[in-house]
This record gives structure tokens, sequence and C-alpha cells, in this order.
């Protein structure tokens, strides 16, 4: 997992106090004295990192966390994606969640020449270009208030990212670290950016496409598949697209299962992947009876959420025998 050379690189010395020092001169530029000691770094320790196994993908590849709890840059990072955060989701094809995904196959029509299909970028979050985001993220602030030292913080957030491995030191020298707070709202400004570039350049637009982070639900012409993937696949050197196609008229996107019908009507409902377990809280376990009750509630509200009204019956049926549930809010018999 570190041994990818052109994302990490072996250092003989500790970082922490070198970034320390230079956060607390940065926190100066901005200048607010009770803002500066809400994010002074007190006592930090390295971040570390850690694999979470995609189990359900072939071969089981680690997703990297860079954990950064009490890390130099954590407290600063964190303020920072909160003034990034309103300059994300504004545009039409930003998906806030499922329920959001749900409205907006609210009335769509499929044709017999399109295809439903959802387009995933390769390790997103150590592919992000930081310099070029940057640049981005330079001209969304531009016409702001905020002081010119913010874009310099951000700047040195986003560059300083290190890491402590089995006694090792790491620093990362491209991409965005997952486990850090301004990793997922640097990586939506990308993706922005990355969307608008690709459609405005697009010989055949899509008739629906939509975005959460770095999934995609699109709906193509079936004959323009292959150039429009090619195409997404040459807007920026480090940016991978990969491809799945409907199968026998379904798709899955996020936890909703896209169907498609004969007439071209469009319908959902929950989507779990093969590796899902359905293991909840038993209902005669002696956990705290508002814990118990968390359990049907949760599950009623997302089959109520997720899916159309003729699927709702057998999602509840579903539900019904997970660890001893049945209807209503108590446990079976």
């Amino acid at each position: 997992m570190v041994g990818d050379t052109s994302v990490y690189c072996k250092v003989s010395y500790n970082p922490t106090s070198r970034v320390t020092t230079k956060i607390n001169k940065l926190l100066h530029i901005i200048g607010d004295k009770e803002l500066v000691a809400q994010l002074r770094p007190l006592n930090p320790t390295p971040p570390k990192i850690y694999g979470l196994p995609k189990i359900h993908k072939s071969n089981w590849p680690l997703r990297p966390i860079v954990s950064q709890i009490d890390a130099p840059t954590y407290k600063l990072s964190r303020h920072l994606a909160t003034l990034l955060q309103p300059y994300t989701g504004q545009t039409s094809s930003y998906v806030r969640d499922s329920r959001h995904f749900v409205e907006l196959l609210e009335g769509i029509q499929l044709q017999d020449t399109d295809i439903m299909v959802s387009f995933d970028i390769t390790s997103l979050f150590t592919n992000v270009p930081v310099d070029e985001v940057i640049r981005i993220i330079t001209t969304l602030l531009g016409g702001t208030t905020l002081p010119t030292g913010y874009v310099e913080s951000i700047t040195y957030c986003l560059k300083s990212g290190y890491f402590l491995w089995r006694g090792d030191f790491y620093l990362q020298i491209d991409g965005v670290a997952m486990g850090s707070p301004l990793a997922p709202v640097v990586a939506n400004i990308f993706m922005e950016w990355f969307e608008k570039k690709a459609l405005d350049s697009a010989n055949v637009k899509p008739r629906y496409w939509w975005r959460y982070v770095d999934d995609i639900f699109a709906v193509v012409a079936r004959d323009a598949l292959k150039d429009l993937t090619s195409h997404l696949n040459r807007v920026h050197a480090k940016i991978e697209v990969t491809i799945e196609e409907e199968k026998e008229g379904k798709l899955p996107f996020l936890d909703v299962l896209v169907i498609r019908e004969p007439n071209g009507r469009v319908t959902h409902t929950v989507y779990r992947k093969p590796t899902h377990t359905d293991r909840y809280l038993r209902a005669d376990s002696h956990h705290h009876p508002s814990h118990l009750s968390s359990v049907p509630r949760t599950l009623l509200n997302r089959a109520l959420a997720l899916c159309d009204h003729e699927y709702v019956n057998a999602e509840l049926r579903h539900d019904r025998l997970c660890d001893g549930w049945t209807t209503g809010m108590g446990p079976g018999k």
C-alpha cells in the first residue's frame, strides 16, 4: 500500500514538529485570536495509516486511510473544510444522498436506444492533482472577502501530508489523504471541475448525469457509450474512469437498485451488495430499548424512502427476517 512511489515517499525524519511550527505561523495570518486558540495544535501526534479492505471487489484491495485526529493539521483542516463546503454542491448534477437520488429519478423516461450506466473514478483521493485543485480553489475564493492567508493555509494542509507506518515516516507527494477533513470537499471541488470540462467537450451529451463524489449515474445513447467512456478517460491524465452497465434492466447506484420497466419507466428499490450480511442488533438482545427500537424504525424509513410503492412490501418482508424483527417495533416470537 505504501509502496506506490508516485504517491508516497519514505523519509528518515519525523515531520511533526516542523508541520506544527508552520501551522502556528499560518494561524497568525488568520488573525482572530479566539479562532486561533481553538485551531492551535496541542501536543500533536503523527498521523497513522491503515487499510480498509474493499471486500466487495476482487482480490480485496485496500483503501488507504490516514487517521489525522490529533495531527498538527487536523483542526485547521476541519475549519478550512467548513469554509469550502458552501462552494460545492451547486451544480445540477450534484447528488446529496440516496434519498435525493430517488427524487431525481422521479418522472424520467428511458428510450429503447438508451442504456443506464454508472461511472466510477479509480482511487480518486490519491489521484486528485493537488496543484490543479489549489488553482481551482484560488479561483473559487477570488471574489470572496476571506483573507488571502486562507488560500496559503489550504495549500499547506494539502501539500504537507505525512504519516507513520510501522515505525517509518512517509510523505504524501500527491493526492489527498482519505481521513483528512479537507479530502471530501477537495475531491468534490475537483470532480465538479472535471465533469464540467468533460461534458462541455463531449461530442454526445448524456441524457441524464448525476454524481455523488466520484460515483456517477448516467443515461446514454447505447451507440454513443463507447465514445463517451473513451472521452472521459482522455480528460485528465491522472483520472481513470471505469464503467458498469445495466444488467437485465437493473443497475445499482449508492444503495438504490434502479430498474428499467419495458415501457421505459424507471422504478427503484433498496440495493444490498452481495457481501451485505443483514446483521443488526438482535431484537431479543439486552441493549437499551432506545437502541433496539431504532433498528426497525431505520429499516422502515429506508424502505419508504428508497422503494417505489410496488417494492415496499417486499422490502419490509425482507427486513422482518433480520435478527428476530417482525412488524412494528417489537421482536418476533
